[in-house]
């Protein structure tokens, strides 16, 4: 069996390619492809919602597909067919096709991203699923920082559909061999089961969790969570811009978001055992609302900016941990790939919409005060669904 340490590392390193190249690098075509066809930023990145979109209606299936047959195979396939999608976006003539595209890739980011990984992590680890999980985050956290600044020079050099045709090639010597390799593969358990009983099982499982308080507790943190994030994510740049801040400050808040990610997962990871799910929720779930007051209410100006970027950053980096964790811990491991799906439906939903109903609300009100008084609540929702949760959680035996 691979060492931990090593096989945790290599996933690492996949995530942050799949990452890279799937996602993260989208925001760096619109404008080329904006020069080369014409088409509307609004309509270009209407694209990735849509794929988004896909990934959160996929969710569940993926999760059931790797509670019978295992992660290796879902990932893998994930890896192949997002090299190939990268592929024919390469040779895109017209928008239909373009998010035609999307529409399939975002099914290869559901199979290939961090809620397949984290399934797959979960019932492999199973009590130190919480260590694997971070460290991966850990690892995975500099995506943007590798593929954003590489796919900007690249663009500088090459057409942008050789940009995506390089993307495609290192999906297919990174991510794919890794995920066929590495990813744990199915439970022993799991495989010896009829497929008829497993699946018997596992809707009398679902039944059960629907009916359980912790699961709709922790379904409203998470999707409220993804959509404050995603659209303060999407936001931010337009919000500064508008409030006439200088470029140096836009740049600074921006760059401060990711750094604080690592950093509060850094945190969680020293703290070990002793930051226990139920603490750590409760932490993040307070700095995630403040983060958004005082968006809302303190003036633009560097200091409460970088207050604003760093108590955000934490909350988000430790929450995609807790996401991963959360459930299995709370819920229990049986059929947890479904149980997951389930939980990540809405939350890559939010994710998709939110951008849209934030930049709704700004230009429907005139004012941007409202739309932070929107993610406020919604952080404040989501705060809601972790004592929701916590409180129906029964006492560990």
């Amino acid at each position: 069996m691979t060492h931990p340490r090593l096989l945790i590392t290599a996933l690492g390193c996949a995530q942050i390619v799949s990452w890279g190249a799937l996602y993260y690098g989208f925001s760096l075509f619109a404008l080329p492809m904006h020069e080369t066809f014409g088409w509307s930023l609004t309509a270009l990145n209407g694209a990735l919602s849509a794929g988004l979109l896909v990934a959160g209606l996929c969710a569940y299936p993926v999760g059931m597909l790797i509670d019978r047959h295992g992660g290796r195979i879902v990932m893998s396939v994930g890896a192949l067919a997002g090299a190939a999608l990268l592929v024919a976006w390469s040779r895109v003539d017209s928008l239909a096709a373009f998010y035609a595209v999307w529409l399939a890739l975002g099914c290869a980011m559901a199979a290939v991203l961090y809620e397949p990984l984290f399934i797959v992590l979960a019932q492999h680890f199973g009590d130190s699923a919480r260590r694997a999980i971070t460290a991966v985050t850990l690892i995975a956290g500099f995506a943007s920082t590798v593929f954003m600044p590489l796919i900007e020079t690249l663009l500088g050099v090459l057409p942008w559909r050789d940009v995506l045709l390089v993307l495609a090639a290192c999906m297919l010597l990174v991510s794919l061999p890794i995920n066929a390799l590495c990813v744990p593969p199915r439970r022993r358990e799991a495989a010896h089961a009829s497929p008829a009983a497993a699946a018997q099982a596992a809707r009398a499982a679902l039944r059960a969790h629907l009916r359980n308080p912790v699961f709709w507790g922790l379904a409203l943190w998470f999707t409220s969570w993804a959509g404050t994030a995603s659209g303060v994510m999407f936001q931010l740049v337009p919000y500064l811009k508008h409030a006439a801040v200088d470029t140096a400050t836009v740049l600074l808040t921006v760059a401060l978001v990711g750094p604080s990610q690592v950093a509060g997962r850094l945190l969680l990871m020293l703290a070990g055992e002793r930051a226990a799910t139920r603490t750590s929720g409760a932490v993040v779930t307070t700095l995630l609302p403040l983060a958004m007051l005082v968006l809302w209410l303190a003036p633009p100006t560097p200091a409460w900016l970088a207050l604003f970027a760093v108590v955000f950053g934490i909350a988000n980096g430790v929450s995609t941990i807790l996401r991963g964790v959360a459930p299995a811990e709370w819920l229990g491991r049986e059929h947890l790939g479904r149980v997951m799906g389930a939980l990540g439906m809405p939350m890559m939903i939010a994710m998709a919409l939110a951008p849209l109903a934030t930049a709704a609300i700004w230009s429907t009100s005139g004012d941007v005060r409202a739309m932070h008084a929107a993610l406020l609540i919604f952080a404040l929702l989501g705060a809601a669904g972790f004592w929701l949760a916590a409180g129906g959680r029964r006492p560990a035996a």
